[in-house]
């Protein structure tokens, strides 16, 4: 059983369970809200048979290791994105142990984060979830088969828990510094823009520079592949002639955002000028061998063929005179043709779950991400 009490301006929680040390347990919230969620939460929790880690028993120092050993365990196994951000928690974290990881430094850990470092929402967030996951897997792989599943502090966590309030924003701002904000990005490429960057790619030299961008037709045909298919840059420069297929005008492509570098394969529609343009480059190639030859196609290598070639976009926009766009921009402009893409009949050609598909989304909240639709992407529909 849970109560929330409102105690000198504060929100005090008090849950009684069987599985509680001593039957009982508190905690202060600045809020109701927060309150009353993270007490909803541990009751529902408490219920199913889970215990937050802060009750973890310490009879042993085996029953009790330090966040190092569970993160450097969980590296191996975690998503490319995440194991950066593993290694900087072991400096940040590893010499915790697993039983100080409770409610109470949880939420001094997260004020810490806003409050000195400054981190921007999402880098926050990132830090939390990759220490949630670690003790998640650590928990999982630990608790023998009928035994009592130790619940991680960090899933209390209230929603919008990385949310700057007026609280952190005081405190910043004795130090002459600012709240953070999440800042969505939805830059499509104008009509002007797109003429600008083709006529660069094409070797045309700009009024006020001495010499034209360096004119390369795989850049080029890199570029017009990003723009037309959605593909992410990995999945575009370690595409292979074989994966193209010519009969059915389709790229079988190896997704790159499979958990823990799972390859998550799809299919990606082309259109008709794309087709062309692929199969002319293709015709005299070896079904093996690579279709841009930016990568060596050894793993040791991507990183670099990434950093290289995002340096790369970065300069032709930079010469197209189109600020604030960035490769990635790309993906968010290609959703943007396929969600308006109509048929000579004047109907829109796919759906919104056939458009996951051909971006390698599972989740419909992306499409609303990435869809970065225009006013007149709207108003046109209506003349």
């Amino acid at each position: 059983m849970a109560s929330v009490t409102n105690r000198g301006g504060r929100w005090q929680i008090r849950v009684t369970h069987k599985l509680l040390p001593d039957g009982k347990f508190f905690h202060t919230f600045d809020d109701e809200d927060s309150a009353r969620s993270y007490a909803q939460n541990m009751e529902t929790l408490l219920d199913r048979g889970i215990v937050p880690l802060e009750f973890l028993e310490k009879k042993t120092r085996t029953a009790d290791p330090i966040l190092e050993k569970i993160l450097n365990n969980h590296i191996p196994r975690a998503a490319s994105t995440d194991k950066e951000i593993l290694a900087l928690l072991v400096t940040e974290v590893g010499k915790l142990r697993l039983s100080q990881v409770t409610t109470i430094w949880t939420d001094e850990w997260v004020r810490k984060m806003k409050q000195e470092f400054n981190l921007a929402p999402g880098t926050l967030r990132k830090r939390v979830e990759s220490l949630a996951r670690a003790i998640d897997e650590h928990v999982r792989l630990t608790t023998p088969e009928g035994g009592v599943r130790l619940m991680n502090p960090l899933r209390f966590l209230p929603k919008g828990y990385s949310l700057y309030k007026e609280a952190d924003a005081n405190v910043l701002e004795k130090v002459d510094k600012k709240s953070k904000r999440d800042v969505s990005r939805d830059r499509r490429m104008e009509p002007d823009e797109a003429a600008r960057i083709q006529a660069v790619l094409n070797g045309e030299k700009r009024e006020d520079r001495q010499r034209p961008w360096p004119v390369d037709p795989a850049f080029k045909l890199l570029h017009e592949l990003i723009v037309d298919t959605g593909l992410r840059l990995s999945e575009a420069y370690t595409l292979r002639v074989e994966q193209y297929d010519v009969a059915k005008a389709l790229l079988n492509v190896e997704g790159s955002k499979g958990w823990a570098g799972v390859i998550k394969p799809r299919v990606v529609p082309l259109i008709p000028s794309l087709r062309v343009l692929l199969s002319d480059w293709c015709k005299d190639m070896k079904a093996s061998e690579l279709i841009f030859p930016y990568w060596d196609g050894t793993k040791k290598d991507k990183k670099g063929t990434t950093n290289r070639l995002s340096h790369r976009f970065t300069s032709l926009f930079e010469y197209a005179r189109t600020p604030n766009f960035r490769e990635h921009d790309l993906r968010h402009e290609s959703t943007c043709r396929w969600v308006t893409m109509r048929n000579p009949s004047g109907h829109w050609i796919f759906s919104e779950v056939e458009i996951c598909k051909i971006m390698g989304w599972t989740d419909m909240k992306m499409m609303l991400r990435y869809a970065s639709l225009r006013g007149e992407d709207w108003s046109s529909r209506l003349t």
